[in-house]
């Protein structure tokens, strides 16, 4: 037994646990806590102070039937009162709300507005508000705008909070039909893990929608909190009170993501819990008993867990290419079928369901997207305020493609490396046997660039010129007839086998398989000159073995030839801006590219 399938096993026995053993030893350990010896007595004469606490960014859509929803909620008005904090809106969203409170101040509900021209974030949102109310009320509640409560939410609130154990209370989340499946099976499965976690006193994790917490308990949260819900909820839970979950209390979200909305949801929400393991190290303290347990097995392995997925990976494919084992071999063929479908199910649009695939995919995807959170967070890119996702900007969108790019590439470098080792051989051996020099020829190239750096790499490829091919010429642009090229050379340039190598610098990270060609630093300052914004080919873009202007045009020969790729380099970044556009065109390159080695057609 290797090293790498002993990592694997434990791995898969972890993974295991968190999201089977752990759920289920819930449910067991549950199920007897619900006989208690002594049943707990709720004060129904019980009237607490109640502020409703909500921040509001461009919400114009909601915010008005959100203010309606909250003063029709059966209590005494008299003992609750609404705080909107406007976060520096763009939209008519005060202008909806100011509406609605005119309306709310006949029916005799306390409704106050506090407005910010500048957007500050949430955080900042949250903090002014509970520094407002926490001293003048005994339960702070905290909803979103997109969603609805049931009338009696506040009395059951209340009644809940007659238990003076009692720190945080919520509901159940319910997604509006329209929503995903993947998601709405996602948030079935969250409902029943929280139902079993309120038996025990200690639900981990409530749903930012709707939750109450005694005002005593509420805390301001650092500046950088990504989910805020989730810490100011668990720092109540570290002074040893009770979060349970009152079954009879609906949230409805009527608010639903499309697919790639909800992904990038998971990017930040995989950056917010890799960042609470180290704010709530606290709870790890075994002398709080179940709320210890249930936060390391549910929120810290959660906040693990795109890690281990990825190490798991890892293991199979080195496992399939390194030793070939069955096992590894057949769980590699797996998860390469399994992204395979979902990918073309995606690019060409199949509204058909294959229900446990679409949900293994749902989950896979969130975990390397989560993944892509936790890497962006520790280069520090969740400092900026707070955004609906709906607004969010083409970069992110093209963020997110990029970790699916990138996952790809992994995958299909290792994938076409266990394939082709064969014919690397064998182009080896040939090379050797028919010209001097070494095996491998390596040339340094312009890699991605950014506002603050260009990457340079050198790039690897099966030697198919003469050794010192440009010890005389110096640096120019190989030809179609170029004398310097040897037979086998000429025959790799056609079918593309000297572009081999450069499956390594993919796995390295410095190329990707699909991209604009990497262009050599000698001709950089020509072609700048010579063509405007050349440059920007590569901003943002890792170069590509194949690409689409490398598919359309060949190889560069001239200036015009390079001038005549730049319209298809331009072109390809631009469709990262859309997930589904980036997909054909990422499929028909790599169609065109097969062509292109089975054909021949290569220079």
């Amino acid at each position: 037994m290797t090293i790498f399938t002993t990592l694997f096993i434990i791995l898969m026995c972890i993974a295991a646990y968190h999201h089977i053993g752990y759920p289920l030893l819930l449910k067991c350990v549950a199920s007897k806590k619900q006989k208690p010896s002594k049943q707990t007595v709720f004060d129904d004469n019980y009237t607490p102070n109640i502020a409703v606490l909500m921040c509001a960014y461009n919400e114009q859509q909601h915010i008005a039937e959100k203010l309606y929803n909250l003063a029709s909620l059966v209590y005494d008005t008299h003992h609750y009162s609404i705080h909107v904090y406007f976060d520096g809106c763009t939209d008519k969203s005060y202008q909806q709300a100011l509406k609605a409170q005119q309306v709310l101040h006949k029916q005799g509900v306390q409704c106050y507005f506090h407005h910010r021209d500048e957007n500050q974030g949430k955080v900042q949102g949250l903090n002014t508000l509970m520094g407002m109310a926490k001293y003048h009320n005994d339960i702070l509640l905290f909803t979103d705008v997109s969603a609805l409560l049931s009338i009696d939410a506040l009395n059951k609130v209340a009644k809940q909070f007659s238990d003076p154990q009692v720190a945080i209370s919520t509901g159940v989340y319910t997604l509006d039909e329209n929503a995903p499946d993947a998601q709405k099976a996602y948030w079935q499965y969250q409902n029943q893990v929280k139902k079993s976690e309120s038996n025990l006193g200690a639900v981990i994790g409530v749903p930012g929608a709707m939750f109450a917490m005694r005002a005593e308990y509420a805390n301001e949260l650092e500046k950088n909190t990504i989910n805020d819900d989730f810490v100011l909820s668990m720092k109540a839970l570290s002074k040893g009170g009770k979060a349970i979950v009152d079954e009879d209390v609906v949230i409805y979200e009527r608010e639903c993501d499309e697919q790639s909305e909800d992904y990038k949801r998971r990017v930040r929400l995989g950056a917010g819990n890799w960042q609470q393991i180290k704010a709530l190290l606290l709870l790890l303290n075994p002398r709080l008993g179940w709320t210890c347990m249930n936060f390391f097995s549910h929120k810290v392995l959660r906040g693990v867990m795109p890690i281990i997925l990825a190490c798991i990976y890892a293991c199979v494919f080195i496992e399939a290419i390194v030793t070939q084992s069955v096992w590894s071999q057949l769980i590699a063929t797996g998860i390469l079928s399994l992204h395979t479908l979902q990918a073309v199910k995606t690019i060409f649009a199949f509204k058909r369901r294959i229900p446990i695939v679409d949900k293994v995919n749902y989950i896979l995807n969130s975990y390397f997207l989560a993944l892509w959170g936790i890497i962006r967070y520790e280069q520090g890119y969740f400092d900026t305020p707070w955004q609906r996702v709906k607004s969010a900007s083409k970069a992110q969108t093209k963020s997110v493609i990029k970790v699916i790019k990138r996952s790809l590439d992994i995958a299909g470098a290792l994938f076409a490396l266990s394939l082709v080792w064969p014919v690397c051989l064998i182009a080896a051996l040939t090379i050797k046997l028919t010209s001097k020099g070494p095996i491998i020829f390596k040339q340094l190239r312009v890699g991605e660039s950014s506002d603050d750096f260009v990457e340079l790499f050198y790039v690897y490829k099966f030697r198919s010129m003469v050794v010192d091919a440009e010890s005389r010429s110096g640096a120019v642009w190989a030809s179609k007839d170029d004398p310097r090229i040897t037979a086998v050379g000429r025959f790799m340039r056609k079918t593309r086998i000297d572009e081999l190598p450069q499956l390594i610098n993919v796995l390295k990270g410095e190329m990707s398989l699909i991209g604009p060609r990497p262009e050599r630093p000698v001709f950089y300052g020509k072609l700048e000159k010579d063509i405007p914004y050349f440059c920007q080919r590569t901003y943002g873009v890792k170069p590509g073995i194949s690409g689409l202007a490398q598919v359309m045009n060949g190889y560069d020969e001239t200036i015009d030839d390079a001038r005549s790729k730049i319209g298809w380099d331009y072109a390809y970044s631009l469709s990262m801006s859309s997930p589904r556009a980036w997909a054909k065109l990422e499929f028909s390159i790599v169609v065109k590219t097969l062509q292109v080695v089975f054909t021949g057609k290569g220079q």
